[in-house]
């Protein structure tokens, strides 16, 4: 009896070769990284703008303290985290609460509040509160964009070094003078808005009150 070879049976199926990312995923990637870190940036300097307000309109009075000081750090620390990881669910609550913040403001100088101190009154639009809103405009179209994009690269200034520093200098450059207005809108130095005989004492986002009753016009007390 002849020996005959045993081959044994060899899957020879061609199976797919792992591809490396390609370069327009490289470059969807950088685009996020890019919009991550400006959307964090202005929400940064949102906050920056509103610990002036609470630091300003805050003074005796623990309502506007509490919600300037509370909107403030919250959009620092959304930031700042944001900046090293955006999970979808930390971008939708990015969106969440800006969007609050944006809608009372609209509120507060379209109809009035239904309710606090100025329940009723239409607040004047002073640079800061207008400067500040801005912001988070940005911030809430650049985090849903992001958020429905599903995936963030995690440290995107890191990524991104020479984008972050450009937008950082510009964006802090806005938030300074935003800052300044308010502090010279409750000083009465005027830059951060207009003389509104009609509002009330205080109720300018940067506004005190005048010894004529009227307020200089600026962020309201929302």
């Amino acid at each position: 009896m002849s020996a005959q070879p045993q081959w044994e049976h060899i899957d020879v199926t061609r199976r797919p070769a792992e591809v490396p990312a390609t370069g327009a995923q490289a470059g969807s990637d950088r685009i996020a990284a890019r919009v991550v870190t400006a959307v964090a940036l202005t929400s940064i300097a949102a906050g920056a703008i509103h610990i002036s307000a609470a630091s300003t309109l805050g003074k005796g009075d623990a309502q506007n303290l509490a919600f300037f000081g509370v909107v403030a750090a919250a959009q620092i620390v959304w930031g700042l985290v944001a900046l090293a990881r955006a999970p979808r669910w930390w971008l939708v609550l990015g969106v969440l609460g800006n969007a609050v913040v944006m809608a009372t403001w609209i509120v507060s100088r379209t109809v009035g509040l239904p309710f606090g101190e100025f329940k009723g009154v239409v607040l004047p639009v002073g640079y800061p509160d207008a400067l500040a809103t801005a912001l988070e405009a940005v911030t809430i179209a650049g985090a849903a964009w992001l958020a429905v994009r599903g995936s963030v690269p995690a440290a995107s200034a890191a990524r991104a070094r020479g984008f972050a520093l450009a937008a950082a200098v510009v964006i802090g450059a806005l938030a300074l003078t935003g800052i300044v207005s308010q502090a010279n809108a409750l000083s009465g130095g005027g830059a951060g808005g207009q003389n509104v005989p009609g509002a009330p004492s205080g109720g300018a986002y940067g506004g005190g009150g005048s010894s004529s009753g009227g307020s200089t016009g600026g962020y309201g007390g929302y």
